[in-house]
């Protein structure tokens, strides 16, 4: 495996204002409490997108992203670490077969995973990833066209991907050690046009769809992935290829853009319909039935961006839990939106200013703040990850 350690990175380090006061100046501040860090890099041609972020045991960040490469149909492999107060320390770019890295890490015996594809056998690889961005092992799975991953367990988890020869959404438990525990084939349906989205996907030539799976907190599995002619939101127990509920879309144009569970067959949602785009934070889904996405209630979501990444988390702050949803507004800011336990509206916080921001990925830090990866543009052209941090009393300020 060829990987490239000589890029020069140069971080740009902005300070976030708490309390109309430069944390600079305020001594009782931790610096890892809060901050935006911008990082760029000598590879000038290559624009580097968000993927997902981790905190490790350490207080610091792995970040996961792509790069599109000249060589291959698909996005390179990008890996790169940061300390607890998100200085750039060692990044990786795979220049090898190992392509398109999808989320979410994984946490597998304590150790830090992630799923990627051959471009050539369209394998998917399992990669675990040590702390300093190093690629430690590969080993690869019994599926094709990876599209998704999320932990189930410490000792598993769920893979959403897509068997082209069967043209099969694919959802299988995976083992730590790579062998698969359980696995249902759910078909597409005949004929190019609905497997045209799917490719485009994936060789990033059409939109990035939202494809993701996990597991309920009732014990339900669950992938949004395409079923007879669209794209779905599928349950099911992994005992058969017949889904136990299915909730349809609307070909690719239509369908759920994210997910949390909640309680029960309680749900957090986002969803999008032809252009127009809604969020529900809580809302109860019939898991045993068919139903159509169009059919869910949901606030308009005027100010979002199409097509953007829409990423769900739940955290405490005080003796309060909230749902928070983040995406990308047509200002080309990252937002994130507060909703209470009872699923109303509370609060809205917007992230970036002078230049584009996208959101990437969220993610719940050990010092109950929040750590927002997204990507922004250097010198107006080039794309590059961006890290914002918010501790937990900035958070508290906004939902209080």
């Amino acid at each position: 495996m060829k990987i490239q350690f000589k890029d020069l990175v140069w971080v740009i380090a902005t300070l976030w204002v708490i309390s109309s006061c430069d944390i600079a100046d305020n001594k009782d501040v931790d610096p890892a409490d809060s901050f935006l860090r911008i990082y760029d890099s000598h590879q000038f041609d290559h624009e580097i997108r968000p993927v997902d972020i981790v905190q490790t045991a350490e207080g610091g960040y792995l970040f996961l992203g792509n790069y599109r490469r000249e060589d291959v149909d698909f996005l390179g492999t990008y890996v790169s670490s940061a300390d607890e107060e998100g200085q750039f320390v060692r990044n990786t770019y795979l220049t090898d077969d190992n392509v398109h890295p999808v989320g979410k890490f994984l946490e597998l015996g304590g150790e830090h995973y992630f799923i990627s594809m051959d471009a050539v056998s369209l394998q998917a690889y399992l990669n675990q990833v040590n702390d300093s961005a190093r690629i430690v092992s590969t080993t690869g799975l019994g599926v094709t066209y990876p599209m998704y991953a999320e932990n189930d367990g410490e000792d598993q988890f769920v893979l959403l991907s897509y068997n082209s020869l069967d043209r099969t959404t694919m959802l299988s438990l995976v083992n730590a050690d790579g062998s698969i525990a359980a696995q249902s084939a759910f078909g597409i349906g005949a004929g190019q046009e609905v497997e045209e989205p799917i490719i485009d996907h994936f060789t990033r030539t059409g939109r990035e769809l939202p494809f993701f799976a996990g597991r309920s907190v009732n014990g339900t599995y669950y992938a949004n992935g395409f079923y007879n002619y669209t794209l779905s939101l599928l349950f099911t127990d992994l005992s058969d290829d017949t889904p136990s509920g299915v909730i349809q879309g609307q070909q690719d144009q239509g369908g759920i853009s994210s997910l949390i569970s909640l309680s029960g067959d309680n749900y957090g949602l986002a969803r999008f319909n032809y252009g127009d785009q809604y969020a529900n934070a809580i809302a109860t889904l019939n898991t045993l039935g068919t139903t159509s996405s169009s059919d869910l209630a949901g606030s308009p979501m005027l100010e979002w961006a199409y097509g953007e990444k829409v990423k769900m988390t739940t955290m405490t702050l005080g003796s309060s839990d909230y749902i928070i949803m983040a995406t990308t507004t047509k200002n080309q800011q990252i937002v994130l939106h507060f909703y209470d336990n009872a699923g109303a509206y509370v609060a809205v916080d917007y992230l970036g200013f002078s230049s584009p921001y996208q959101l990437g990925a969220i993610h719940v830090t050990s010092d109950n703040g929040l750590a927002i990866l997204g990507s922004t543009q250097v010198a107006g052209k080039f794309q590059r990850l961006c890290l914002f941090k918010k501790s937990e009393n900035e958070l508290k300020d906004l939902v209080q």
